[in-house]
């Protein structure tokens, strides 16, 4: 039987989320083939927690000591979302102690994590992009350059980041000063971003008996003006799977998915959310430790075509090793 140590916490504001992931990890994990440990990581310390008690991590070999006890972990269930566990820093730190670990490695975890650098390589091979410009902290800037290069409405992001936190929608020029101020309070590097208009979409993608399979793709239809933190994780939206577009877009949208799944060389599982225009879609971002709450988008999505919980926790540990 496996030891996997379920990781969870993080230091962005997305620590919330992380721990409802973990605990429907927790939940749910086939306990005939492994034996989970929750793993809590912030900045004041690193512990584990067994049989209702926290002991400290030892970081120089990622064990803990418990009864006298020293115990080890065979792979690592990586469900920090945001930093430093969907950014490559932790990936790097598993590698080194050779524990496999259930996200891409560094370089695929800090290229995904950087918004800017996803969507240029992505667009340099050949996958439709919105129009972007990045902005930095201490550089001076025009509101009416920026629109005139992405136009209004546009999205004002932070560059590294996720859950939306920090993400506002601009549709007049007089309100991009204060959304550039509410994202440089995320991150030093903000991204902007040109709207499309058109149908939101999401597509996960897992391995499922050896070979990279996409699921059911969910349509997103937000209650607020954008698919933003509220929306996504306080009810206010619809998820509709499968999403009501043609067999033909569909299928279209699950290869992309395999496709950005091989070529910036994933592991464990991904989202990958979409705006389609005119049935053309964009790619808006690439997920590689997406939510995974009870609620959360890619358990619906394996549902859908019958896998349960148990099924998909055990496929993406399984693809690790």
């Amino acid at each position: 039987m496996k030891k996997v140590a379920v990781v969870c916490g993080g230091y962005s504001g997305e620590a919330v989320v992380s721990h409802r992931s973990a605990q429907m990890v927790m939940d749910n994990i086939d306990r005939s083939r492994f034996e989970p440990v929750k793993v809590m990581i912030d900045k004041l310390a690193w512990k584990a927690e067994w049989e209702g008690v926290n002991y400290p991590i030892d970081r120089n070999d990622f064990t803990f000591t418990a009864k006298g006890v020293k115990c080890m972990f065979d792979g690592v269930f990586m469900i920090i979302h945001g930093t430093p566990g969907e950014d490559g820093l932790l990936q790097g730190y598993f590698e080194m102690l050779g524990i496999p670990v259930t996200t891409g490695g560094v370089y695929t975890q800090a290229l995904t994590f950087n918004k800017k650098a996803t969507t240029r390589v992505l667009s340099s091979m050949g996958f439709h992009t919105a129009r972007s410009l990045q902005l930095k902290a201490w550089e001076p800037y025009s509101s009416t350059f920026i629109s005139q290069h992405v136009g209004l409405p546009c999205f004002v992001k932070p560059n590294c980041g996720g859950s939306s936190l920090g993400t506002s929608r601009v549709n007049h020029l007089e309100e991009m000063h204060l959304a550039l101020n509410k994202a440089f309070e995320v991150d030093d590097h903000v991204i902007i971003e040109e709207f499309i208009s058109g149908t939101e979409v999401t597509c996960g993608v897992i391995i499922w008996e050896g070979k990279v399979m996409a699921l059911p793709v969910t349509e997103i239809v937000s209650k607020k003006e954008f698919f933003d933190f509220q929306a996504k994780y306080e009810g206010l939206s619809e998820e509709i799977t499968p999403a009501r577009l043609s067999p033909e877009v569909t299928e279209n949208i699950q290869r992309l998915s395999e496709d950005i799944f091989r070529k910036l060389e994933c592991k464990g599982m991904i989202r990958v959310d979409y705006i389609i225009r005119e049935n053309e879609p964009f790619v808006i971002e690439v997920n590689t430790t997406p939510g995974f709450s009870e609620a959360s988008i890619i358990p619906q999505q394996a549902a859908a075509i019958g896998i349960n919980k148990t099924q998909l926790i055990s496929a993406v540990i399984d693809s690790c090793f």
